[in-house]
């Protein structure tokens, strides 16, 4: 939970530096990542919180494993579902809203029941835990593509 917060905190930073772009690091500028990123951290959190834990059905799979053992999500190979893209102009308000927003979710996330679960499109089902564990994956993903762009 900690670590989220950190991240939250971090994306927080880099949105008073403005939307930079670097095209040899990414075809999209830090607010696109800012954007996507705080989607999917407010998304995860309403999931689970709609979710019915009684329905919860794990799955396994070698991609899945393979990103929550290591860590670390390969760059340029995922493609984001359209309900987390960012829209086509993105300001710097709407970053400080989806902050709030997402440190309103990582709050709910005490009170979720353990086999609460977001469906991710390759992974299937991920509980409470499992959640939180990509969620900051997801973050940290896109926060060392941010670093980068800003290097």
């Amino acid at each position: 939970m900690k670590k989220l917060q950190q991240q939250l905190t971090e994306l927080q930073k880099f949105i008073e530096l403005g939307d930079l772009n670097n095209n040899k690091v990414s075809k999209v500028g830090t607010y696109w990542h800012i954007d996507h990123a705080l989607r999917v951290f407010i998304g995860i959190p309403q999931a689970l919180e709609s979710s019915d834990p009684q329905n919860f059905e794990p799955k396994w799979s070698f991609l899945k494993w393979t990103i929550m053992t290591f860590k670390k999500i390969p760059r340029g190979k995922g493609r984001a579902p359209k309900h987390v893209l960012p829209v086509e102009h993105i300001t710097k308000t709407d970053l400080l809203q989806q902050i709030q927003l997402a440190e309103n979710g990582l709050e709910n996330f005490e009170q979720l029941n353990p086999q609460s679960y977001f469906k991710h499109p390759l992974f299937g089902h991920l509980d409470l835990k499992e959640s939180q564990k990509f969620l900051a994956i997801h973050t940290e993903h896109h926060l060392k593509i941010i670093r980068d762009i800003t290097k």
